[in-house]
């Protein structure tokens, strides 16, 4: 044994293997991520030819990846791929929140069921973005409508109810959901104040005017 050289060579080229399909994974991975921020803020944006071009694409690389976890099942849990899946749900999730759409399914868009949790709880932040949006705009109906629908899907959260060595990452997103939920509330409540006074002071000068 002491004379002998071990031949390492099937091994190198096993690990090697390896190495090069967990590059490919990142690479992609990086890539959707990178595409679907550009999305999202094409979304806020009102931009929804580039949206539905991006996600056209995005798609595409989920697909992709995908393709590389059924001949490598062992990198499902990998956190870039997580994160792609996420990221890519997030603003479909969010898009179809907007448009006042039917919400995909998980296996209608291909990602893990935690990447679509994560990407639910994530959207209430970005639901959040609109509802300002539209608060700026005196949209103060299609704010309340925003508003109900970010309360539905904490509610939704609320049940899923597991530890992090289950659903990763849960309960700090349902604690920010939470935090976003109220000053959400505030800024709602306050809209409706304002314009109900904006209507009484309305009233009163029409009656002056009579």
């Amino acid at each position: 044994m002491r004379d002998s050289v071990i031949d390492i060579t099937k091994i190198r080229e096993y690990f090697d293997r390896k190495e090069k399909i967990r590059e490919e994974l990142l690479d992609i991975s990086h890539r959707s991520i990178r595409k679907s921020s550009r999305a999202m803020t094409a979304l806020h944006r009102g931009d929804e030819e580039e949206v539905a071009n991006l996600l056209e694409e995005v798609k595409k690389d989920v697909k992709k990846l995908n393709e590389i976890l059924e001949s490598e099942p062992r990198f499902s849990d990998h956190g870039a791929l997580i994160a792609a899946n996420r990221e890519y749900a997030e603003v479909v999730l969010t898009k179809t929140l907007i448009e006042d759409g039917d919400l995909p399914r998980v296996g209608d868009l291909q990602v893990s069921p935690q990447a679509y949790v994560q990407a639910l709880a994530e959207a209430i932040g970005e639901l959040r973005r609109h509802f300002l949006n539209l608060l700026r705009k005196d949209e103060v109906d299609e704010s309340r409508e925003i508003h109900e629908k970010m309360e539905r899907i904490f509610e939704t959260l609320e049940q899923l109810d597991y530890p992090d060595s289950i659903l990763s990452g849960i309960k700090h997103r349902r604690d920010v959901a939470r935090k976003t939920l109220e000053k959400t509330r505030e800024d709602m409540t306050r809209a409706i104040r304002e314009r109900g006074l904006e209507e009484a002071l309305g009233e009163t000068q029409s009656r002056l005017e009579e």
